[in-house]
């Protein structure tokens, strides 16, 4: 749901700049590009993945200058809304590489992505494939734009009101039943994800490409489309959340119809 105004993009900066809103304990810095490596026009820094960072051991740094970062990139240009509001709330990505995605060439279509409250604008991804990098690209965006907001997986300054003690079934976690805002951090950034897809979709440059979009929607729509009805039926919200959820569960809808029709129209039956 980025605007075509960058209305959204501004307000999230300037929440950016309270230092004492939690989860976080400093405010925001973008990184000065200094001579590193970048992509997205030059306008995100890539820097080597730090052995003690944010992803599991079994992961290993990946090359600065690997080319599916350049090709995420493009195709997150797909979606320009999506892609100028990227390079304005991230600064940094550290790249690793799964050596079992690795070894599955053009069928690796998935990606591991981590980021947290504490290092705004910057995330850790796996970039083994170039559709899977872009889609963790914006889900992690989209979980640092709730936390820019208040809201944690764990518990929200604001907007969401649910106490703790309340459990959901979560739409992507299925292990167990999870707090509201981890349920709603979940649901607003795959729906990003979803979102993606179709603009991706519509751009595809030939039937491959085209074909794994379709597989990649497809997960997404039945599990979002559970999210959809979790946190509508039992999200909680302040007055300032109340037309933040409104806004957010009329564009999900729009999306969710859309994605359906594409599935549809390629012969994947979706209700």
């Amino acid at each position: 749901m980025p605007q075509t105004d960058g209305y959204d993009t501004r307000i999230l900066l300037e929440f950016r700049e309270h230092e004492e809103l939690p989860p976080r304990s400093f405010p925001h810095r973008h990184r000065a590009l200094d001579g590193a490596a970048t992509f997205c026009d030059s306008r995100v820094t890539i820097h080597s993945a730090p052995e003690d960072g944010l992803m599991p051991s079994k992961l290993l740094p990946a090359s600065l200058d690997h080319p599916n970062l350049a090709a995420a990139a493009s195709l997150l240009a797909r979606w320009p809304e999506a892609c100028t509001q990227f390079t304005q709330l991230v600064d940094t990505v550290y790249p690793y590489t799964d050596p079992q995605q690795a070894l599955l060439g053009q069928w690796a279509l998935g990606s591991s992505s981590n980021s947290n409250g504490e290092e705004l604008g910057s995330l850790h991804v796996t970039v083994d494939s170039a559709l899977g990098l872009t889609q963790a690209l914006v889900q992690e965006m989209a979980h640092q734009k709730l936390r820019s907001l208040g809201v944690g997986a764990g518990a929200a300054h604001r907007l969401i009101v649910n106490d703790s003690s309340e459990q959901f079934e979560s739409p992507v976690r299925k292990d167990r039943l999870l707090p509201m805002t981890a349920v709603f951090h979940a649901q607003y950034s795959f729906m990003h994800v979803t979102a993606l897809d179709l603009h991706m979709l519509a751009r595809a440059e030939n039937e491959w490409e085209r074909q794994c979009i379709l597989m990649l929607l497809a997960r997404n729509v039945p599990r979002m489309q559970v999210g959809w009805e979790v946190v509508s039926s039992h999200i909680k919200t302040d007055a300032t959340g109340e037309p933040f959820l409104e806004a957010f569960l009329n564009w999900s809808r729009g999306i969710l119809q859309s994605s359906r029709a594409e599935l549809n129209a390629n012969g994947y039956g979706f209700a």
